[in-house]
């Protein structure tokens, strides 16, 4: 008597490869659709999580492409504080995929009118980016420029970039009554103040997050057709939810629902993969052993663990002699790793 399973490579069995390994040895992505080289102009978007892979390319030979620099005479630690170079642009966090959607149809002029703007007294905050002028913008003037040419490096990237890395982080938003327009956190978190006239909560489901995830595919093919994906889930939980649930069955909904998202988006499309960053910190055969004391951020032996199964899985045989140098990036950039940016935080304020 014969079945499929006596086919089966090692790989589809958790005896061979879960229970009989150290959680350390175990290989997450066997194999990938494609290879990733140090020719290539990577780009990265999503989460706060998302910003730990961005740091760790160079050191496995590869190009952060960053289309937004600063302006010559900028200090390094000036550009920081405005988060030049966090991300390929200064999108800051793209928590959802709606926000992800969105910033595209500014980028490409699909969507008519200005996005909002916070007040905090006489200072101007972006709505869509309220904490990257810290402090605020001086005019209106002032914003609409720094907005405009920020959004023209955005249709740069999504024209010319070979490979775009999106984090999946959150599927709860607010958005703006009547335009739909969504943030990136709570009004009145950041900057401006809440007004529940005008601000409603949002908990994007299943339908709606693919299809808003297909349509940005769907358009970024029009202008760059040879454009890949690769898509990753954080695996760091909800700050906070306003769904009335408890915050743990909160999030472990959104992340269900986003790493389902991700698995068929990547199952449908030949240049879209997807990494497991997420099964490799938060599956309980980890036993929590890359979250820090608070239980939901990532320890830099965690993002450390990540980007080593990243690069064996993704990073070409051709890149990897410059892999002997991330050893030392890595120590280098430990100590700044749980310094993320990460606007959600501001949910719960101490």
């Amino acid at each position: 008597m014969s079945h499929p399973y006596e086919q089966m490579p090692p790989q589809a069995f958790w005896r061979k490869t879960v229970s009989a390994q150290a959680w350390t040895q175990l290989d997450f992505k066997p194999s990938t659709k494609f290879k990733l080289t140090p020719a290539m102009k990577i780009a990265t978007a999503g989460s706060c999580f998302a910003q730990h892979m961005a740091r760790r390319l160079q050191g496995f030979g590869l190009s952060h492409w960053v289309v937004e620099q600063p302006p010559a005479g900028l200090t390094a630690e000036r550009a920081r504080e405005l988060q030049y170079g966090v991300f390929s642009a200064r999108y800051a966090n793209v928590y959802t995929v709606r926000q992800l959607r969105q910033l595209v149809e500014f980028a490409f002029g699909l969507r008519e009118g200005d996005p909002p703007v916070l007040a905090e007294g006489a200072r101007l905050f972006d709505g869509l980016r309220p904490r990257i002028q810290p402090g605020g913008y001086d005019s209106l003037a002032d914003l609409r420029a720094d907005r405009a040419w920020h959004l023209a490096q955005v249709r740069r990237l999504f024209s010319e970039c070979d490979v775009f890395v999106f984090t999946l982080g959150l599927t709860e938003a607010w958005v703006e009554q009547g335009s739909g327009i969504v943030f990136p956190v709570c009004p009145g978190t950041a900057a401006g103040e809440f007004d529940p006239a005008r601000h409603a909560f949002v908990n994007f489901d299943y339908p709606e997050i693919l299809a808003d995830l297909e349509w940005v595919r769907a358009f970024v093919a029009g202008v760059n057709p040879g454009m890949r994906w690769i898509v990753t889930v954080s695996p760091v939980p909800l700050v906070a939810t306003a769904t009335g649930q408890p915050v743990l069955v909160a999030s472990t909904y959104s992340k269900a629902v986003l790493r389902a998202v991700a698995g068929r988006f990547a199952d449908a499309h030949d240049e879209v993969d997807y990494f497991p960053s997420f099964e490799i910190i938060a599956s309980a055969q980890s036993f929590g052993q890359y979250l820090e004391g608070d239980l939901r951020e990532v320890s830099p032996r965690g993002v450390d663990h990540v980007m080593r199964q990243f690069a064996a899985s993704f990073v070409d045989a051709g890149a990897k002699p410059a892999e002997a140098a991330a050893p030392t990036a890595i120590a280098a950039s430990a100590a700044a790793a749980a310094q993320v940016e990460c606007e959600e935080l501001l949910n719960d304020r101490p």
